[in-house]
């Protein structure tokens, strides 16, 4: 007979809720991208979600009885790679992208993130590609094909679109690579550190980028709808802030390869946010596929997360 202990619950649950607040992103980007170039719209997210973030950081800085700062060369080269190719392609080039092609081709593509996470992990962590991550990881594909019937059918990967979806794409590959690299890094940094030292250099870059491409760069603050800024709020502390706080939190007691068929969740809390915020209708077969993306991730979740505690109770 199985039995689950609570933290595997705690897990479960905590992916659940950090998908639910990261698919807030979608109506806050599309709110805030009307208004702000996504480069600008980039670095005021990550700039807020790391004052928010540091009165936190400070606070567990004073509880170490003997802090010692390991910001050192290489701490610097770990975070401003992790910044570089972790956050600006999943958040600058992802516009760039959908600019180039379509979002229905975005929500295509980003199928792929759970797979790549599982891939990379394999080689950047040695992580195992068991049968039981390939079932999660198929049902959950399968969950999300049948929520995003819509986008599939809008679908177009014509050859005048091969660059916006190869930039696309590559987005998706900064994403895998963040989570996978992040998992490396909280051997040795804190949730916070590794957060607030990656926003950083993120915001960074996204400064650089709307300074030498957009005709209105970051530092032109005035004019815009405050409906802008309340987006930017809600990116800055739900989805990049407690989300991603929570993520960490997770990704630090599991592999890679267990976590990443809960990515397949967003599509569907996108779709009941949009069921609630702009009244969509819900289809059969959106339902059946929720069940099926909540399935792939309570497989992973429960039946690997045993492994470990029998091997420890030997």
């Amino acid at each position: 007979m199985r039995r689950f202990n609570g933290s595997t619950w705690i897990n479960f649950v905590v992916l659940i809720v950090v998908n639910f607040l990261w698919a807030a992103q979608y109506p806050a980007y599309k709110v805030a991208g009307d208004h702000m170039g996504a480069a600008s719209l980039n670095f005021w997210t990550l700039l807020l979600a790391v004052l928010l973030l540091f009165p936190f950081r400070l606070r567990e800085i004073r509880k170490q009885k003997s802090y010692q700062s390991n910001i050192r060369w290489k701490t610097v080269r770990e975070f401003l790679l992790l910044g570089l190719l972790g956050i600006v392609p999943p958040t600058v080039m992802l516009a760039w992208g959908i600019s180039r092609s379509s979002a229905s081709n975005a929500a295509i593509l980003s199928l792929t993130i759970p797979v790549l996470m599982t891939s990379l992990a394999v080689v950047m962590l040695g992580e195992r590609f068991t049968a039981i991550r390939v079932v999660s990881l198929l049902l959950g594909l399968l969950g999300t094909l049948l929520v995003s019937a819509s986008d599939l059918a809008q679908a177009s990967f014509s050859r005048t679109l091969l660059m916006g979806n190869l930039i696309i794409f590559i987005a998706g590959l900064g994403s895998a690579f963040y989570n996978t690299y992040s998992k490396d890094l909280l051997s040795r940094y804190s949730e916070l550190e590794v957060l607030i030292y990656s926003y950083t250099s993120g915001a960074a870059a996204c400064a650089l980028i709307s300074a030498l491409t957009e005709t209105r760069p970051f530092y032109h603050v005035t004019g815009y709808a405050s409906s802008a800024w309340l987006a930017v709020f809600v990116l800055g502390a739900f989805s990049w802030g407690l989300a991603m706080i929570l993520w960490m939190w997770v990704l630090n007691r599991l592999e890679v390869g267990q976590v990443s068929a809960s990515i397949y969740l967003l599509p569907l809390f996108g779709l009941l946010l949009s069921v609630v915020t702009v009244h969509e209708h819900i289809r059969l077969a959106q339902i059946l596929g929720g069940a099926l993306t909540v399935t792939g991730t309570a497989t992973l979740t429960f039946y690997e997360n045993r492994r470990p505690c029998q091997t420890a109770s030997q």
